[in-house]
């Protein structure tokens, strides 16, 4: 036996009825992210230092070409970040202490919340202690916190070569979670900035060259080799 479907069909002014009500859905879940959105923008700047909060691609002084092609290439990675998502490209800062690093990364920063991205800051000692307390807790614990790491957008991680170890260099197992991070965000196709004041082969040297080159991969390394600017 062969069942007959009937199709029903809604009166003119009931559809337009349920228009209306699906487009107020729409515009309340709207406002609700953009409500939330705000908050979590709120929550970033309270965190931000004082001395980088609010501070724009304009804040940056350009008194040099090498500057000047810096900040184009970190303003065209900006504006096309959902681009350099897919591709999982990284950004790798080097350069002595003074020169603009962390000043541009905040910049940056708050440039793809702003956006509506998620992003986070970290300097490197800090929160490897973190993981590291995690990892003690508990497996579930230090997993938990590793993927959130994993699944952010974009972090950012200063002063990355300086460590507890002899010399301020990272010990073994700062160097094993660093890359264990770095490898986990890698693979999931995540952008990551590192910040270091030294120059490119110590940066190998104190991370190791295969956190290096999966940090490379597809990634930028720009040299911020000018004089400091607070010398002035």
């Amino acid at each position: 036996m062969q069942l007959r479907t009937r199709k029903i069909e809604i009166p003119p002014d009931h559809q337009a009825t349920l228009a209306m009500l699906e487009a107020h859905n729409v515009a309340v879940r709207k406002i609700e992210d953009e409500k939330k959105q705000n908050e979590y923008l709120e929550d970033v700047l309270e965190e931000i230092p004082l001395r980088f909060r609010h501070k724009s691609f304009a804040d940056f002084e350009i008194e040099c070409t090498a500057q000047a092609e810096v900040i184009k290439i970190i303003k065209s990675y900006a504006n096309t970040f959902s681009d350099r998502l897919l591709e999982g490209c990284s950004l790798i800062f080097l350069g002595v202490p003074g020169t603009g690093k962390t000043l541009l990364a905040f910049i940056l920063y708050q440039h793809l919340v702003k956006s509506g991205f998620r992003a986070e800051y970290q300097p490197s000692l800090h929160f490897l202690r973190l993981l590291q307390e995690k990892q003690f807790e508990s497996y579930h614990a230090f997993d938990s916190l590793l993927n959130f790491y994993k699944e952010l957008p974009f972090l950012i991680i200063d002063e990355v070569t300086e460590g507890c170890g002899k010399g301020a260099y990272p010990s073994d197992w700062e160097r094993h979670l660093l890359r264990m991070l770095i490898d986990v965000r890698y693979q999931a196709n995540r952008c990551t900035l590192v910040i270091t004041n030294r120059s490119r082969n110590e940066l190998i040297e104190r991370l190791g060259e295969p956190t290096v080159d999966r940090l490379s991969e597809k990634g930028i390394s720009l040299a911020f080799n000018w004089k400091s600017y607070r010398n002035k």
